[in-house]
């Protein structure tokens, strides 16, 4: 026969009421430490010419019922196709590729042009999110390690 007795009682009764809540806030502080960590990386493995892309990079979580939902990305247009490329038979906006010829070529008439080529060749991706995932993997685990234990009391 086995004979546990827990001493303290109504402290230990009081700690596992509070228990969910207190899980929860480490979860959602590891998810946070975890979408900075890929952040940062995307930021790194962005492609840079004016720096648009990779200070559009944002992160966020929040809680949707029990669930804690972490986002990474950017709001901008060409974000996706940057990251996934694009296949051949699209014709891109001119507007945008004459600023871009303006700027990168010295002449904006090149927009065209370059679109024409896009449309033929597709453009092909350079991924800079993808792989901010996979390098922080390992890393992202130990946020979770790193966590105070949510069975002691605050201040303990």
């Amino acid at each position: 026969m086995i004979r546990v007795t827990i001493k303290g009682s109504v402290e230990t009764i009081k700690s596992f009421k509070n228990l969910p809540q207190r899980i929860q806030g480490a979860l959602f502080k590891a998810m946070q430490e975890s979408t900075i960590l890929i952040q940062s990386l995307a930021k790194i493995n962005a492609p840079v010419y004016r720096g648009l892309l990779r200070v559009s990079i944002a992160q966020s979580v929040r809680q949707e019922g029990n669930r804690i939902v972490g986002e990474i990305g950017s709001a901008l247009a060409y974000a996706d196709v940057v990251e996934s490329g694009r296949d051949t038979g699209w014709f891109p906006p001119v507007s945008e590729l004459k600023a871009w010829a303006r700027r990168k070529l010295g002449d904006e008439r090149l927009g065209f042009v370059i679109g024409r080529a896009i449309q033929r060749r597709g453009f092909k991706a350079r991924p800079y999110l993808l792989p901010a995932i996979q390098t922080a993997g390992p890393r992202r685990s130990n946020c979770a390690v790193d966590r105070p234990d949510p069975f002691r009391s605050p201040g303990t």
